[in-house]
């Protein structure tokens, strides 16, 4: 791990969005069949044919492109490359494709947790990334392996090329060579493997394991972070403190900027230097229940610039938001588990889709043959309502004015960002492609990714749920209520903020998920409503997708990062709110835990002036 990784790690933490997939016991996993679709007539609703709200901006890929401001980098890197490849020409095993990444990067991490600056980091790294094949586009070193126990044997090596900083041509020169020749040396006895493994097949696969892409030069102006240090170490103080109100016993606020200059060259001719800032702040508080149970609120706004972050008025009303919700929270009572209608309130329906579906579309995992492929084989099929449809965009930069995590112009692969209309009035027309064909969809779509030192694989980057018939937020909760009639059921769930989850898309697991809620509450018939805590929302994406009744015409986004295979990368999802006939709820994991003996030091001695204020309710989560 970098020293920039390692400095944002409990911000990334934070700001979880999906787990990386996997299961370590192996089951027989049926085929999966999809339930008929129930209609909107068996549950008596009929949307009205009202799109769903979205309104975005967009940048072209190729916008900005200033070839004056090329970088000395880019000359060296392109060199070094054309030497390798035409001295592997005549190599025992030649290479057919190599790639290099070099990423710079500065993180500035500021936090300071009840009025006082805890971290104080500003550092840089600069990276280098070799990617190396060798074979044929047909069959190479990156094949997966059959054997789910060989199948890590061939994988790249998580390993950062060391750079120097500069553009000192023999010194960059240099380690390109040598970290070329590592990349390759390993590249040749993966392919001995794959070639072995083939060996043992009776039936091969004949999908190739890596497309072309056109060549692609584009040079981005370099990014300059500017920020005024004391001012926000005086803002971060002054909010953390003012997060100690009512019950919380931990009240943090942070912020983390970085500068970002990815330099990629390729044996296809691809020349790119991208530069960018990204800013985020975090209001984040925390208390113990009296049962143990850690209790926590995050409030998260992201810019491209510290300037596009919220003024102090903004950060009060997220204080104010992240207390009053933590003081709720303490005095709830834990839930049972259940099963029944809910709704998904904006942010909440993008994290279920991001879980439930995106991660499924994904397209390398259509191939792997240790993955659950769920829908692999219903292209062209309907997979939830007609008049559901869902797109990812990177170069989305806003949506209904909120900007969004998930943009970039060219992935990590070199191909450009673009559109991918996935589902189309319920059908499913397409995966999210890198640059690993799969049956049906043999060019790359854009959306290669990774962090430094990880191999790239197909992620989302801006995922949107978009709807054909809507309804207002008010008649929403009314259907819900019809529905909890209509099943019998004591209450409805509704949830309005998720924190995360995770999803499993082994086939040696079943083929579930498992998101996080922060905010649920019960909705009884009378309308009156009930938070409760302690629950997951969990189920199998099939049914789940096959359960959405109706949809907001309200579209909220929630921004965050992704972990996966190929580490973590900024991702937003957008959803409207969504009525599901059925979700099921269980009962969260508490830790067999107490609540400090004593209260906190600022409470102890606020306990005369504020006697009876805060009681004994514990020390922080």
């Amino acid at each position: 791990m970098s020293r920039s990784k390692t400095a944002t790690a409990a911000v990334l933490a934070a700001l979880l969005l999906a787990g990386c997939p996997g299961g370590p016991t192996k089951v027989e996993i049926p085929d999966p069949v999809l339930l008929p679709d129930a209609g909107m007539a068996s549950v008596g609703i009929d949307l009205p044919a009202v799109p769903s709200v979205i309104e975005t901006t967009t940048v072209e890929p190729m916008t900005g492109d200033s070839p004056a401001d090329r970088s000395p980098l880019l000359d060296i890197m392109v060199a070094e490359n054309r030497r390798w490849m035409k001295g592997l020409g005549s190599a025992a095993t030649p290479a057919y494709y190599l790639a290099y990444q070099i990423t710079d990067s500065r993180v500035v991490n500021l936090e300071a947790e009840g009025g006082a600056l805890t971290t104080d980091s500003d550092e840089q790294d600069r990276n280098l990334d070799v990617e190396i094949r060798v074979g044929s586009p047909a069959l190479d070193n990156t094949r997966v392996l059959s054997d789910p126990q060989t199948a890590g044997l061939n994988d790249p090596l998580t390993r950062h090329g060391v750079m120097p900083f500069g553009t000192d041509k023999q010194a960059i020169s240099n380690h390109l060579w040598l970290e070329t020749d590592r990349r390759y040396r390993e590249a040749e006895q993966a392919l001995t493997y794959v070639i072995q493994d083939q060996q043992t097949l009776s039936k091969k696969s004949q999908v190739p394991d890596f497309s072309s892409a056109p060549a692609e030069v584009f040079v981005g102006k370099l990014a300059k972070l500017e920020y005024d240090k004391a001012a926000w170490v005086a803002r971060l103080k002054r909010c953390s403190e003012r997060a100690l109100r009512g019950k919380a016993t931990r009240g943090t606020c942070s912020v983390v900027f970085q500068e970002i200059t990815v330099y990629f060259v390729n044996s296809e001719g691809s020349q790119l230097q991208q530069s960018f800032t990204s800013a985020q702040l975090a209001v984040s508080v925390g208390v113990k229940a009296e049962d143990g149970m850690g209790l926590g609120r995050l409030e998260q706004r992201f810019g491209v610039t510290p300037a596009d972050l919220p003024d102090d008025a903004a950060v009060d009303a997220m204080i104010k938001t992240v207390t009053a919700d933590l003081d709720a929270l303490h005095d709830a009572p834990l839930a049972e588990p259940y099963v029944g209608p809910a709704i998904l309130e904006g942010r909440a329906a993008g994290v279920f889709f991001h879980e439930v579906f995106g991660h499924r579309m994904e397209g390398h995992r259509q191939k792997d043959e240790t993955s659950g492929k769920t829908f692999a084989s219903y292209v062209g099929k309907e997979i939830m309502p007609t008049w559901l449809s869902v797109f990812d965009d990177a170069t989305l930069t806003t949506l209904n004015g909120m900007q969004l995590n998930g943009f970039y112009r060219f992935d990590d692969e070199g191909v450009r960002a673009r559109r991918v209309d996935l589902v189309q009035q319920g059908r499913l027309m397409a995966f999210l492609m890198g640059r690993n064909p799969i049956e049906g969809f043999e060019a790359s779509n854009g959306h290669g990714r990774k962090q430094p030192g990880l191999p790239p694989v197909a992620r989302q980057g801006n995922l949107v749920v978009a709807s054909e018939r809507s309804v207002e937020r008010s008649e929403l909760e009314k259907m819900l209520l019809e529905e909890v009639k209509r099943q019998g059921r004591p209450y409805g769930m509704v949830f309005t903020d998720i924190s995360g989850g995770f999803t499993n898309t082994s086939a040696f697991g079943p083929q579930s998920f498992k998101v996080n809620p922060t905010m649920a509450y019960r909705i009884y018939p009378d309308g009156r409503r009930e938070l409760v805590r302690g629950i997951d929302i969990s189920g199998t994406p099939l049914v789940a997708l096959q359960s959405i009744r109706a949809a907001s015409r309200e579209v909220e986004t929630f921004n965050g990062v992704c972990g996966a295979e190929s580490g973590w990368v900024p991702v937003s999802a957008s959803a409207p709110s969504l009525l599901v006939e059925k979700l099921e709820i269980e009962q969260s994991y508490i830790p067999p835990d107490r609540p400090p003996v004593l209260d906190p030091p600022s409470i102890k001695a606020q306990g005369k002036a504020q006697a009876g204020t805060h009681g004994t309710h514990g020390g922080a989560q």
